[in-house]
């Protein structure tokens, strides 16, 4: 029977021919190893590449020059500060309107005038002493010179709106004086005489406080258009009530008379 079990090498045999099948086996896998590690190292350095490509494409972006920093709102040259308007100056103030004088007073509207004079006695004069507290207190004497149509009865008041008293001094009250008459005086006994303010049915001649300088008396001659029945002893100031609403004509006469302080 055989044996197949190979017999150890015999050294005396020389020595063994090289394996070249393994060898080049060796050199295959060698070689294969270093391909291997040549793609790896290559493909590594290609997506370094990439990946540097691709930080490059996002730094530099066209680094879109990143927007000049628009100086505020491009420093939108704030707009020039637009001087204020110039104050308007106020309009000048209108210089208010010169007042109006008033217009002098006239006498009514419808009211004409009575003429009359007073003997001894001159309107803008002086009382003569006769007819004053300081003398015999003769009473005056009136000359009625004209009297317009329509006039029927006359009436006369006589103050002194310089009296130290609220109202003028009353110092002679006449009414019932008709309207054709031509003149009168105390004592008539067709005519009435009213109270003056020292409750007198008479005349009172003026008697102003010594001192007190020169106070102006006012006559005062009314024209009625009525011929009026009046009570007696009315004073000054309720005759012009009386009569107010009669008077059509009007006069006046003004003199004046001072008591030295003594």
């Amino acid at each position: 029977m055989s044996d197949d079990t190979a017999s150890p090498a015999d050294p005396s045999e020389g020595p063994a021919s090289p394996n070249w099948g393994l060898i080049a086996l060796i050199v295959l896998v060698v070689g294969g190893v270093i391909v291997a590690a040549v793609l790896l190292v290559g493909g590594d350095d290609d997506s370094d590449e990439t990946a540097a490509t691709t930080v490059a494409a996002a730094t530099s972006t066209p680094a879109t020059s990143a927007a000049p920093e628009t100086t505020e709102a491009s420093a939108t040259t704030e707009a020039p500060e637009t001087t204020e308007a110039p104050a308007t100056t106020a309009a000048p103030e209108t210089t208010e309107a010169p007042e109006t004088t008033e217009a002098p007073a006239t006498t009514e509207p419808g009211v004409a005038d009575v003429t009359f004079s007073i003997d001894d006695i001159d309107d803008g004069g002086t009382i003569p002493v006769d007819f004053t507290c300081d003398g015999s207190n003769d009473p005056p004497i009136i000359t009625i010179e004209a009297v317009p149509e329509g006039v029927l009865q006359l009436a006369m008041i006589v103050d002194d709106p310089d009296a130290p008293t609220d109202d003028p001094f009353v110092h002679w009250v006449v009414y019932d004086i008709p309207g054709n008459s031509s003149g009168f005086s105390d004592g008539d006994a067709d005519l009435t005489y009213g109270v003056n303010d020292v409750d007198l049915a008479e005349w009172f001649g003026p008697c102003p406080p010594e001192g007190d300088g020169p106070h102006g008396y006012v006559f005062t001659l009314y024209g009625l258009n009525q011929e009026l029945e009046l009570d007696p002893d009315l004073d000054g100031r309720a005759l012009f009530t009386a009569i107010e609403g009669s008077i059509v004509a009007e006069g006046s006469l003004t003199a004046s008379y001072e008591r030295a302080a003594s």
